[in-house]
């Protein structure tokens, strides 16, 4: 059968996936045999997303920094997966769940994010890689607040900047991160894209301060007080966190306002 240009096999691969290893708002991760981990989509997800994260994956597969290694896209009973070669560490979300060690996780955040954003893409525009600017539009135009005087304000700013050439992860927060011996490898690649780092940062920056992470309720207990069952609710912490992790990237919260802004606006 053809799939968005992908030929996969007529047949649903009847293997069952193994321990569920994380779970997120759109798809949950597995065990697929010994030495892989597949990335099953939820039914609600749609089919044109799988693929453009399958393709961001090969599209990043080549460039030198550390990643899940994506292998093969997969049809299975169970609904679509992408297969990817399994990494051994710990969540960094979990990590900061056990430890609250804010400080340490912002500075292994940081030193993956560098990696990335070093990386530029003067080949990879051929490869089907959208822009950060193309991404932030999407996304204001779709938002409830698109008719807004302010959003139509920031459209129109948009429209007068200049786009980087910098790799940007788009989704980079720590339960996207898995720990190792190695250094912190990064997972999910939904969100890739062509851009300046104040985007990418900006955009972590967010998502560890204004949102609740997908792996936040995972080990959580409404009536236990310890450090894995808090999450990072207190909104307080959010803030060290933040501070720590701007500080690690040598920003300040005046250099990605603008973007931050942006941001903001489409959600």
């Amino acid at each position: 059968m053809e799939f968005h240009g992908i030929h996969l096999p007529d047949k649903n691969e009847p293997t069952p996936p193994g321990r569920k290893l994380s779970e997120g708002r759109n798809a949950n991760v597995y065990e697929w045999g010994d030495d892989r981990v597949i990335k099953l989509f939820k039914a609600s997800y749609p089919t044109d997303k799988v693929t453009e994260e399958y393709y961001n994956a090969l599209a990043v597969k080549r460039l030198d920094f550390k990643k899940a290694e994506v292998l093969e896209l997969k049809k299975t009973e169970f609904g679509f997966g992408i297969v990817f070669k399994k990494i051994n560490g710990e969540n960094m979300l979990d990590y900061i769940m056990r430890t609250r060690d804010f400080k340490g996780a912002a500075l292994q955040l940081a030193e993956l994010q560098k990696s990335i954003n070093k990386c530029k893409f003067d080949v990879l525009k051929a490869e089907g890689l959208e822009t950060a600017h193309a991404q932030l539009r999407k996304h204001m135009l779709a938002s409830k607040k698109a008719d807004s005087d302010a959003t139509k304000e920031m459209l129109r700013f948009l429209g007068t900047m200049k786009e980087g050439d910098s790799l940007c992860h788009g989704n980079l927060h720590p339960d996207n991160v898995i720990m190792t011996d190695d250094g912190p490898v990064a997972l999910s690649a939904s969100g890739y894209c062509l851009g300046f780092p104040l985007y990418d940062v900006a955009k972590t920056f967010f998502l560890i301060g204004y949102t609740q992470l997908p792996g936040e309720d995972r080990n959580s207990n409404d009536n236990c007080s310890c450090p894995t069952c808090r999450g990072i609710k207190n909104m307080e912490e959010r803030k060290e966190f933040g501070r720590y992790y701007l500080d690690a990237m040598g920003k300040t919260a005046t250099q990605i306002g603008g973007y931050l802004s942006m941001i903001i606006a489409g959600m």
